[in-house]
Parts: structure tokens; sequence; C-alpha cells
């Protein structure tokens, strides 16, 4: 019993894996037995994500995901703190309204 690899004939994309006696065999145009090239014998390399088969040897078969561009470039320091003293300046002027709504409920609206 042998292992051996199928593959699609088209793209050469590995299938799935199929045990035989011996290589499975076609027969051609001329009416002779040739093996048959859907199924392969060589064992893909490990690590590929999508083994395809080029007709001599496995290659990856697989896109790599894009990694995206960064849409806006980094801020500079000057820039991260410009931005941080703004923020600051908009959370106090809310911690001030929260503590005059507090200062109203408690007191009683003094």
């Amino acid at each position: 019993m042998k292992l051996f690899r199928k593959i699609d004939l088209i793209t050469g994309n590995f299938i799935e894996d199929v045990i035989f006696e011996s290589h499975p065999t076609v027969l051609d145009a001329e009416g002779n037995t040739v093996l048959d090239a859907q199924y392969v014998e060589e064992a893909p390399k490990q690590g590929f994500y999508l083994p395809r088969w080029n007709g001599t040897e496995w290659v990856e078969g697989g896109e790599p995901s894009p990694i995206p561009e960064p849409t806006t470039p980094p801020l500079s320091t000057d820039e991260k703190l410009t931005q941080m003293a703004e923020q600051l300046i908009i959370t106090q002027t809310e911690l001030e309204v929260v503590q005059e709504a507090l200062d109203f409920l408690l007191l009683g609206g003094m």
C-alpha cells in the first residue's frame, strides 16, 4: 500500500490523501496505459498552507493576506502631546460639569 496525494488537474491544488496498491493508471488517446497525473506520490513539504503541485514539485499555493498600509502617518511627539493636552482639557471640563451637577443635587439647588 502506498500513500498518494490527489490533486486538481487544472489548478494543481491538493485535494486529499489516498492509498493504493500501486500508482493508478489511465488510458491515453492511443489506448496506452499511463500513470494517472491526478495522483502524486511525492509528499508536500511541511508548512505549506495550501500545497499546489506544479508538475515537478510542491509549491505554496496560498496567497498571503496583504498587510494593510497605515492610513495616516504616525504622529510626531509634539503632535501626540498636543492631542493629549486637548483631551485633558475636554476631560477636565466634563469633570467640572459633573462636579457642578453633584453640588446642585447634594446641596439642594444652592
